[in-house]
């Protein structure tokens, strides 16, 4: 197997997980046992439709292809204009950091400081499309990008480095390694 074809399972894997968990998300452990592992839709998902977190992953690789790197203040923008758009679901976290006003470089800090929370999953979630992209920039290189993406809504350094270390296992995965 390719590179290549490592780098689009990783992306592709994660949105058609997504997709496949998206009717689970909220409701009783064992349920996806329970109804096998047939794509279908509920929870307000049609069968197949991207979630707000694969819908996030593709922003942020809109975001890097079309700068050829890293621009957070664009990320940001992005999110901010989708979450405008009145998506079918968006953590409550995110939503108060996207609306509230403040800078791209200050809201998801501000949140942090009044809520004392925020190390959800979101910014793991999104993550398919800057692992797959910061790959090539060895392990310091695409861990910090992970922090500092994830840092655009979560506050809390344990979400930052739960992303990072996501992004380290997708290096690894795409050089063919168990390192």
């Amino acid at each position: 197997m390719t590179r290549l074809d490592r780098a689009i399972g990783a992306v592709l894997g994660s949105a058609a997980g997504d997709a496949l968990g998206a009717p689970y998300e909220f409701g009783p452990a064992g349920e996806l046992t329970a109804r096998g592992e047939e794509m279908r839709g509920g929870g307000g998902w049609d069968p197949g439709e991207a979630t707000d977190d694969t819908q996030m992953a593709v922003l942020v690789g809109e975001s890097l292809l079309e700068h050829d790197g890293l621009e957070l203040a664009d990320v940001f923008r992005r999110f901010q204009r989708w979450a405008a758009a009145a998506p079918k679901d968006i953590g409550l976290q995110t939503e108060d950091v996207l609306t509230n006003g403040e800078a791209w470089d200050l809201a998801a800090a501000l949140h942090f400081q009044i809520n004392a929370r925020a190390a959800g999953n979101g910014s793991l979630m999104r993550a398919s499309t800057s692992a797959v992209y910061f790959a090539a920039a060895g392990r310091e290189g695409t861990m910090d990008a992970a922090r500092r993406i994830a840092a655009l809504t979560h506050g809390d350094r344990a979400a930052w480095e739960g992303t990072a270390v996501l992004h380290e296992l997708v290096r690894v995965t795409l050089d063919g390694g168990d390192q």
